[in-house]
């Protein structure tokens, strides 16, 4: 696991695999890098770069003011400067899309395609904002707890499992909750036009709460290949990762063409 060091003496851990197109990967909230952990493979094709975000896993911790989509998209971008990367395929899952999103809108020459498992630009219907706030009172009150929910939920391989918990033991809760609070409050929404690399949207069937803002990204974005993987909930890069990642090898072999 190598390391890198940013301003003011911030460390961020990160995998690095492989060799070509890189892809950069952003965890949700809490999980930290090896929710990718069968993305990995994906290194025989292509360059794949897994960071933990600060407070996160085996980076360093953060102040819980400093914690913003804003904050960590300068990160990232920070990282991207460290390893000499100009333009990577920025790949977000869950809450981590939003970030995902900010990217490409905000640094729009440092992205050359965007791949999102269950993305969405804001968080609107009812039930999903509970959802998110139904995390931060986990955070607070039954961290640990919330760990082994979301591990057993994405996986049945016990090693994973034990992986996962492991590495969510780790994170900061000031960070794991903030997290998930700006990622509540922000609104991509009126922003989401000005994406303009192509975009790999991935989505399970059962995730009714959070296919229907398919329909946002359809009505503002082109170059649009939207993927629905039957009889599965939002965990796809582990519940479906062959499926996912063969669609993300395609994903990037038509990058690849057009260069």
């Amino acid at each position: 696991m190598p390391t890198v060091q940013l301003n003011e003496n911030k460390i961020i851990a990160y995998d690095d695999f492989g060799q070509g197109i890189p892809v950069l990967f952003i965890h949700p909230p809490g999980m930290g890098r090896h929710v990718f952990y069968y993305q990995r493979k994906l290194s025989e094709k292509m360059r794949i770069i897994v960071p933990d975000l600060s407070g996160h896993g085996d980076s360093s911790r953060i102040k819980s003011s400093e914690v913003s989509i804003r904050h960590y998209s300068e990160e990232l971008i920070e990282l991207l400067n460290k390893l000499n990367l100009e333009e990577v395929v920025i790949c977000g899952y869950s809450a981590g899309g939003v970030i995902a999103q900010n990217l490409c809108i905000s640094y729009p020459n440092r992205v050359s395609g965007l791949i999102l498992f269950g993305g969405y630009p804001a968080v609107i219907n009812t039930a999903f904002q509970w959802e998110h706030k139904a995390g931060m009172y986990m955070v607070k009150h039954h961290q640990k707890f919330l760990g082994q929910l979301l591990a057993v939920s994405h996986t049945k391989n016990k090693k994973l499992r034990e992986l996962l918990i492991q590495h969510m033991e780790k994170c900061q809760p000031s960070a794991w909750y903030k997290y998930y609070q700006v990622v509540l409050r922000s609104n991509l929404i009126n922003d989401i036009h000005k994406i303009n690399v192509p975009i790999l949207l991935m989505y399970g069937t059962r995730s009714d709460l959070i296919n229907k803002y398919l329909s946002y990204f359809k009505k503002r974005t082109n170059n649009l290949r939207v993927v629905f993987f039957k009889r599965t909930n939002h965990q796809v890069p582990t519940k479906r990762w062959k499926s996912a990642n063969r669609e993300i090898s395609s994903f990037i072999a038509t990058l690849n063409q057009q260069k």
